[in-house]
C-alpha cells in the first residue's frame, strides 16, 4: 500500500513517524487498500486545532473519513474509527447480499436441465442401426 500524508501547519524539517502507517496497515487486512491519502493540518487560531482527512483507493467506492479535536491523538483516534466503520458496514452489507442470493442458487442447480453425459444410460442391448426393435 502506498501512503501519501499531506502535512499543513506541522515542522516539516524533522522527520517523525508516520502516525497511520500501523493503523491503516490494520485496516488493510478486512479490505484490500491499494493507495492511502493523509491529510494533517494544524491551525493553532482555529478551535479546535486538529484536523484530519484520510481517503482509501480500494475496490469499489473509495473510502473517507474527516475528524476534528483539540489533540492529534484524539482526531487520528476518530478518523480511524470511522474508517474502520465504513470497512465494517461494507463487508457486512457484502455479506447479507450473498447470503440473500444463495437460496436462488441451489434451487436454480436443482432444476437445471440434464445433460447427456449426466443422464442415465438406457438399459437393454443397442439397437443396430437400421433396424428397428420389432421382428
Amino acid at each position: 500500500m502506498k501512503i501519501q500524508y499531506r502535512l499543513r501547519g506541522f515542522d516539516q524539517r524533522r522527520p517523525g513517524p508516520r502516525p497511520l502507517d500501523r493503523a491503516l496497515d490494520d485496516l488493510g487486512l478486512h479490505i484490500p487498500i491499494s493507495a492511502a491519502t493523509v491529510a494533517l493540518e494544524q491551525r493553532w487560531e482555529a478551535s479546535p486545532p486538529f484536523s484530519a482527512w484520510v481517503e482509501l483507493a480500494v475496490p469499489g467506492p473509495d473510502i473517507h473519513a474527516a475528524a476534528r479535536d483539540h489533540t492529534l491523538e484524539a482526531v487520528l483516534r476518530k478518523v480511524v474509527d470511522r474508517l474502520a466503520a465504513q470497512i465494517e458496514d461494507r463487508n457486512r452489507r457484502r455479506q447479507l447480499r450473498l447470503k440473500r442470493r444463495e437460496p436462488f442458487r441451489t434451487v436454480a442447480s436443482q432444476w437445471a436441465p440434464r445433460t447427456q453425459a449426466s443422464s442415465p444410460r438406457p438399459r437393454g442391448p443397442t439397437p443396430v442401426r437400421g433396424q428397428s426393435g420389432r421382428r
